[in-house]
Order: structure tokens, then C-alpha cells, then sequence
């Protein structure tokens, strides 16, 4: 038991640092971009203040792909250029629930309108929490402060214009990426893999059901704690659609799970005030509890049959049955996990990293980044890469490619149909084959990857196509369907069973294809 909770925990650490990976390395690339190219003063601006500077902040955190970890340092910066602090926190609390990829995914695999219901209330969750922060939480001394820290940046120079100031933004994200905010990334996903490790295998299967009424508040006690990035949580909330879960639960798991985590709640108490941050957290809690209890009546679908049992939650529980799990299965579920898409995240995270450990524990005065800023001599000849762009218009370019590169990512992560079907022929017959010859764990991953290869085909001919036909989107769900009868049957170690039910699967598997394959 011990063993399998050790190996289990290993893996969810694994998991949840290759699922950050990107959205940390954008969100400290962002927060250089604000410090080196945009500047405080370009920062407040964008932002700005009062009920302007609250949409500003939703808006700009629904178009960047962070998560709630990824947000720590853009918000860190707009901190240190006395952006308000109600600003700030719409901001936090925005950024992580929606970005182009995971609405995407959200409008193809659940209801359209529970998606852009669920997008518009994060607009009123995101304005209430800064309101909440402005009017009830902030101190008399707050405005004083956040000036005095628009002072103190204000009085750092700006790179010159030329390749010192793209350079500038690299070194800054570097050593940004190496200092305090690591601890707060630590907290995130160590604090999510204990709380997984701490779970039984399969012990979330047969909750959050639409009839328990209690099931928002169980999802509550899971989401403080859990990390998240939007893609999976998004997935997650398809699921649940999809078993006629509950509305409620769904929109806990979307505010919470996906818009918070430990670290973000360390790192609130820690720049905020513990105590007053507490006490703001448990009204934004209750706001939330208020919201997902509404929701319920009005978005419930009630064509939807509510499932006995569902799998939406196994990756927050622990991963391997008592007595089983070890070294070689954490390796191939990560293998699984660290896909092409995910492995140039992951070396670059690890170089800016490394970087950012070297310049801080060789240059700990700092004297790069005063060659960076320093003005140059009057008399130097000005380089052909000196280009004169204002800092405000870098910056804006800086984050508008951020969300061109959100749109290419997402056409990169959900392939188009044949690739798809390429990629399943090869999982289909791995899956098959280990079902056959008793390969128990190898089979059920194999079926676990099929299963994501459905939905990944269902989002990528969605974005290419509009649309995803009605024979198309219920051969899918069969082909699911039957995936998912199969994988139970060899999770309750029924094999024989799981055999009997592969013709099924495979009449599933031809349909689907015939579905979706253009004549």
C-alpha cells in the first residue's frame, strides 16, 4: 500500500510538471515582456483601473494560454507596476479558466451554450472578486502603496531599442523563472500530488452525480488544492457533460480546479496578507458555491442519462490499486504524457531554468542586466537591428503573438481527421492485442490514449470544419462508449469479460471511421 501510494505520488508530480511546462515558460516570457518592453507605465495603461481596469483584466487573461501557476509572474509584475490591486486578482482569477485552445475543446465536447455560459460568468466571478477586493478587503493605505511601487519601477530604465531589449526579456524570464515564484510552482503541483496520493484508486468514480445535492461542495474540498491546467480541466468538464454529471460540480471544478491551485493561494497570502486574503478567498468560495448551486436548474440536461459511474476524476485520485504501481509503469505513463507536443515545453523550461540558476548564482549583482539597460554612448553608430519601435507596440505585438501562437498550437494539438485515424490504427491494434494476451496495464493505457485520440478528433475537425455532425459526434461517444466498458472490465480484472466486449468495440471503431472519413 505504501508502495503503490509512493510510486503514485511520483507520477502525479511527473504529470503535473509536464502539463505546466508551457504555461509557466509563457506566463514568466509575458512577465518579461511587461518589465522589459512594455514597461510600468505601459503596464498600467493596459491594464488600467477602476471597473475598466477589472474587464481589462478578464479580457487580457482570457487570451493568454497560462494556467494557475503561469499567471504567478505576469501578476507579480503588474504587481510591481502598481496596477491595482483589484485589477490584479480579476486578472489571477481570469487568466487560467479559458484561453482559444480549451474553449475550443469546451464548445465541441460539451453544450455550446454551457461553455459560453460558463465564459460569461467568469466576466461577472472575475469583477465581483476585484470589486470585493477594492471595496471591502483593501486597506486605506493600499492606493499609497501601489504608488510607491509604481515609483520604484518607473525608476528602473528600460533596454534600448535593438536586439539588447529582446535579449533583456529572456534574461528577465530566466532568472524570474530560477527565483521565489519556483517555490510557489513547487506547492502547486507537489500539494496536487499528495492530495491524488491520499485518494484511493478509483474512489472519485461513483460521485458528483446531478441527484446529490452535495456534490458541489465535494468538488469545493477537491478543487482548492488541485492543480489543473485548462486543457485537462476542460476535458474533465466535458466528461462530466457527457455523463450528465453535476452542473454545479462542473462549475467548481471550472472556477476552482482550473483558476486556482495551492501555489496561486500561497502566493496570494504571501503578496496580499494572509489574513485579509483568507478571508477574501472564503467569500470568493461562497460566490462560487452560490453561482454553481444556481446553475444547476438552468443548464442541466436533462436528455442526458446521469451515468452509475464515471472516470472524469481518476487523475485526481491515486493512479495504481493498492499493491501494484512501480518504476517501470511511472515511466511509461510519463512517456505517454511527454508526447512530441509536449517535450519542446519541457527541454526549454528546463534550459531557461538552468539559465536562470547560472545568472543568478553567477551574477548576483546584477551587472547583465545594468549592460542591458544602460543607455548607449552618444556617439555609437547605430546597428541596422536598432529598429525604433515603441515599447507599448512590442509589447501589444508581443502578446497578440501569443495568441496567434494559441490558434497554430491549436491546430498542432488536434490534428486534422487522417492523422487522427493514423494514429489510432496504431493504438487500436496495440489495445486489442494487449487485451487479448492478458497484458492487463498495457492495455488499459493504450485504451486511455484511444480515448483522448476521439476527442482530439472531434475538436480537430470542429475548428476545421465548424462543425461536428450529429452521426459523427454519436459514433464517437459509442466508440467511448465502449472504450470505457472494456477498460472497467480489465480494471475489475475481468478479462474474459474484456474480451467478450472487444467485437463491440471494434464494430464502434468502424463506425466512427465511417462517420468521419469524407467519402
Amino acid at each position: 500500500m505504501i508502495e503503490s501510494t509512493f510510486w503514485g505520488f511520483l507520477l502525479r508530480c511527473g504529470q503535473g510538471a509536464v502539463e505546466a511546462a508551457l504555461t509557466l515558460l509563457v506566463g514568466v516570457v509575458v512577465a518579461g515582456v511587461f518589465r522589459r518592453m512594455l514597461g510600468p507605465a505601459g503596464t498600467r495603461r493596459l491594464f488600467g483601473s477602476g471597473f475598466k481596469g477589472l474587464f481589462r483584466g478578464w479580457l487580457a487573461g482570457m487570451l493568454l494560454p497560462v494556467c494557475s501557476l503561469g499567471v504567478i509572474p505576469v501578476a507579480r509584475e503588474m504587481r510591481r507596476a502598481g496596477v491595482p490591486g483589484g485589477t490584479v486578482l480579476a486578472f489571477v482569477l481570469a487568466a487560467p479558466l479559458l484561453n482559444p485552445l480549451s474553449f475550443l475543446y469546451g464548445l465541441t465536447l460539451a453544450e455550446p451554450v454551457v461553455i459560453v455560459t460558463f465564459a460569461a460568468l467568469s466576466l461577472v466571478l472575475s469583477t465581483l472578486a476585484g470589486l470585493l477586493w477594492d471595496r471591502v478587503f483593501a486597506r486605506a493605505t493600499d492606493a499609497a502603496e501601489s504608488d510607491e511601487l509604481a515609483r520604484r519601477a518607473d525608476a528602473e530604465p528600460l533596454p534600448p531599442v535593438g536586439l539588447k531589449r529582446v535579449l533583456a526579456v529572456f534574461v528577465t524570464a530566466a532568472r524570474e523563472l530560477a527565483g521565489r515564484d519556483l517555490a510557489f510552482y513547487a506547492v502547486g503541483i507537489v500539494g496536487s500530488a499528495a492530495l491524488s496520493a491520499a485518494l484511493p484508486f478509483g474512489s472519485l468514480q461513483h460521485t458528483m452525480h446531478h441527484s446529490d445535492k452535495s456534490s458541489p461542495l465535494l468538488m469545493t474540498a477537491l478543487a482548492v488544492p488541485l492543480y489543473s491546467s485548462p486543457l485537462p480541466g476542460m476535458m474533465k468538464i466535458g466528461l462530466m457533460f457527457e455523463h450528465g454529471n453535476s452542473i454545479g460540480a462542473a462549475f467548481v471544478l471550472f472556477a476552482l480546479g482550473i483558476g486556482t491551485s495551492l501555489g496561486t493561494l500561497v502566493w496570494l497570502f504571501t503578496d496580499f496578507g494572509p489574513r485579509r486574503a483568507a478571508r477574501w478567498f472564503a467569500a470568493y468560495v461562497g460566490i462560487i458555491l452560490a453561482m454553481g448551486y444556481a446553475s444547476e436548474p438552468l443548464l442541466y440536461d436533462t436528455r442526458k442519462a446521469e451515468a452509475d459511474h464515471t472516470h472524469a476524476f481518476d487523475d485526481y485520485s491515486a493512479p495504481f490499486p493498492a499493491g501494484s504501481g512501480g518504476p517501470a509503469e511511472v515511466r511509461a505513463k510519463l512517456a505517454e504524457k511527454f508526447g512530441p507536443l509536449e517535450q519542446p515545453a519541457g527541454y526549454g523550461f528546463l534550459a531557461l531554468l538552468a539559465l536562470g540558476l547560472v545568472a543568478r548564482r553567477a551574477d548576483r549583482a546584477g551587472r547583465l542586466e545594468r549592460w542591458l539597460t544602460a543607455a548607449p554612448a552618444p556617439d555609437r553608430a547605430r546597428s541596422r537591428w536598432d529598429v525604433v519601435v515603441p515599447g507599448p507596440v512590442l509589447g501589444a505585438i508581443a502578446l497578440l503573438g501569443l495568441v496567434a501562437f494559441s490558434v497554430v498550437g491549436a491546430y498542432l494539438y488536434y490534428p486534422d481527421r487522417r492523422q487522427c485515424f493514423e494514429d489510432m490504427r496504431a493504438v487500436h491494434a496495440e489495445a486489442v492485442v494487449a487485451a487479448r494476451t492478458g497484458k492487463r496495464d498495457e492495455a488499459i493505457r493504450h485504451l486511455e490514449h484511444w480515448d483522448l485520440l476521439t476527442r482530439k478528433l472531434q475538436v480537430g475537425v470542429y475548428i476545421r470544419d465548424l462543425a461536428v455532425t450529429g452521426e459523427q459526434a454519436k459514433a464517437s461517444d459509442d466508440l467511448r462508449e465502449e472504450l470505457e466498458e472494456v477498460r472497467d472490465a480489465l480494471i475489475a480484472r475481468d478479462t474474459d469479460g474484456a474480451q467478450a466486449r472487444l467485437p463491440k468495440l471494434e464494430a464502434a471503431y468502424r463506425a466512427c471511421r465511417d462517420a468521419y472519413v469524407t467519402p
